[in-house]
Order: C-alpha cells, then sequence, then structure tokens
C-alpha cells in the first residue's frame, strides 16, 4: 500500500488535494459490488500522513474526519480505500517530519504563503527541514535498501516557467514579478535545493515542479471543472485562470505519474469555468508591491505617490489578464 505525505492540509492547496484523495480513495459502493469483483477499484487503497499546525482547523473544514480521532496525537483514521494520520507541528519541526515522511513514496508539498514580504523565508526553511529529515530517515534504514525514494511535488508558478511566462504580456509580467518578488525568490530557492539534492545525493528525493496559472477560488465554492497538464516540449497555451478544486486534482494526477514527471516542471491548464476572484489576487499584488516599493525606496512621501501608481498598474495587469 502506497503512503502520500501531505504538508500543510489546511490552506488552499493542501484542502483541495485532500479533497480529492478523499473523494477519490473508495471502496466500490453496493451496486457496483454486486455487479464487478473488488479488483475493478481503479483506485487502490492509500496511507496518507498528513501535517498540519492545527488539527482543530483541519477538521473543522473536514468534519468527517472527526469520527475516526482519537484524543491523542498523531490520529489514526480509517475510511473506505484511505487510512489516515494526523500529525500536528510546525513544518520544520524534526520529529513531526520524521514520522509524516517515513515510507512515503510521494510528498506534496502545500506549506505556503501569499505574504509577500521581503526577507520571509518560509519555503526555503521548509524545504531546508524536508531534506534533513530524508537525510535522517535514509541513515536509520537497516539496510538502507529499505529507503523509500519519495518524489516531492512543488507548487511553483508559470511565472517561473519560461515558456509559460513567455505567453504573458512582458508588462504584465515584469509587474507581476516586481509585486511578488519575495514570493518568487523564496520558491526558485527551495527548488534550487531540492534540484541540487537529487542530483547531489541519489536515492534521496525525487521532485516535480507544477506550475499554474492565477489560482482562483480558494474556498472551493465550485467543484473540478478540468484542467490538462502541459509538459514542456508542448506549444499548448495557458489559460490565465485555473481553480484550486482542479489544482488539488492536477496535483494527484501529477503524483500518480511521478515517474514520467520526476526532474521535470509541468504546467497546468484549465479546461473548464473557473469561478474567478480577481480582487483577492489584486490585494496580494497590492501588498507585495508596495512592501518591494518600501524596501527599495526605504520609505517617505515618494512611496505613497509610487503606491498609487501599483495600484495602477495592478488594475492595468488585470485588464490586461
Amino acid at each position: 500500500m502506497p503512503t502520500y505525505a501531505l504538508l500543510g492540509a489546511t490552506g488552499a492547496t493542501g484542502s483541495s488535494v485532500l479533497r480529492h484523495l478523499l473523494n477519490t480513495h473508495r471502496a466500490p459502493n453496493a451496486n457496483a459490488a454486486a455487479t464487478s469483483n473488488s479488483n475493478s477499484n481503479p483506485n487502490p487503497s492509500l496511507n496518507l500522513n498528513i501535517l498540519v499546525r492545527s488539527k482543530p482547523k483541519l477538521l473543522f473544514t473536514f468534519p468527517t474526519l472527526e469520527s475516526h480521532s482519537h484524543s491523542h496525537y498523531p490520529t489514526n483514521s480509517s475510511s473506505p480505500g484511505i487510512q489516515i494520520q494526523i500529525t500536528e507541528g510546525s513544518a520544520t519541526d524534526p520529529t513531526a517530519l520524521d514520522s509524516v515522511l517515513h515510507s512515503a513514496c510521494i510528498i506534496f508539498m502545500c506549506v505556503a504563503t501569499n505574504d509577500s514580504t521581503i526577507g520571509r523565508t518560509l519555503t526555503q526553511d521548509t524545504a531546508s527541514a524536508i531534506l534533513a529529515s530524508l537525510r535522517r530517515l535514509r541513515h536509520s534504514s537497516k539496510p538502507r535498501s529499505l529507503y523509500v525514494t519519495p518524489t516531492l511535488i512543488q507548487l511553483r508558478s508559470a511565472s517561473l516557467n519560461p515558456p509559460l511566462a513567455a505567453q504573458v504580456p512582458r508588462f504584465v509580467s515584469r509587474a507581476v514579478r516586481f509585486c511578488l518578488a519575495a514570493q518568487y525568490a523564496d520558491l526558485a530557492a527551495a527548488c534550487a535545493s531540492y534540484e541540487q539534492a537529487a542530483r547531489d545525493e541519489k536515492g534521496l528525493l525525487e521532485y516535480v515542479l507544477v506550475d499554474p496559472p492565477t489560482l482562483h477560488d480558494a474556498f472551493g465554492h465550485t467543484p473540478p471543472t478540468g484542467h490538462r497538464l502541459i509538459e514542456d516540449n508542448e506549444k499548448e497555451r495557458q489559460a490565465i485562470c485555473l481553480s484550486y478544486a482542479d489544482l488539488g486534482v492536477a496535483l494527484c494526477e501529477v503524483a500518480g505519474r511521478a515517474g514520467e514527471y520526476k526532474g521535470r516542471a509541468v504546467g497546468v491548464t484549465a479546461t473548464g469555468g473557473v469561478r474567478m476572484s480577481w480582487g483577492v489576487l489584486a490585494g496580494y499584488l497590492f501588498q507585495g508591491g508596495v512592501t518591494h516599493l518600501v524596501y527599495r525606496c526605504g520609505g517617505g512621501e515618494n512611496v505613497v505617490v509610487v503606491a498609487g501608481c501599483i495600484v495602477l498598474v495592478v488594475v492595468a495587469c488585470l485588464i490586461v489578464l
């Protein structure tokens, strides 16, 4: 039975992955069981290790998990086709990470923030903690052949994928990269650490970078409407919007095709309708742009003036998109 590790299950990305896994890893219903044998179920049993900072927050979002819970941590729960262990702790807690990553063949790295404050290193710090945990787990495996080399699936951005970024007007691309400079720098450094570890420490881990366009409907008001993965040798144009619900499905598809995509960047595009939330994204761009501006200029009246310009730039970007 394969083991998946999900780091950060209460955010928009992690919850979309968890929701899809819970919906798909089910035993056949009674009618299906009467007409087919158990081997016909395309979704095999799965162990799912979840790491969250707050278990109550997770259970608020997924109340059906509570019926399987115990009062201690980690919590073991089971539902048809899936065995779940919930561990509460930070993404840099060595003990928690070792427990969650043990025997995992897939790691969904969904620990992230929309805060683009200069100097924030959440993704880098988590990457360093994950790599340290994997080194401990490999070292403690006796014999070494018992160590399971996991594939880490890291959410990145189409803005950091040159062929996909080239599809966006240069003015828009440069404005977005300025506003989200801190986030992108943090992401790029984390991805570089995975790439170096996979290259220099053979067998420690594999990785896949997933590059979506702008992400919408973080609260999952609408179900998945369809997506397609874009490989690096394809010329397909990427849609400018993707729902978090479809992102969750896409990440799970990448997990199922990990051997095919390891060591590569994969784009995602929507094939159905998307419930858009441009106002939320504009807020993130404005916050990141002002923060970057203050860092570069050191404050003062000029910052207020230029902040107004950033508002106009953000509006212009949304109009162009």
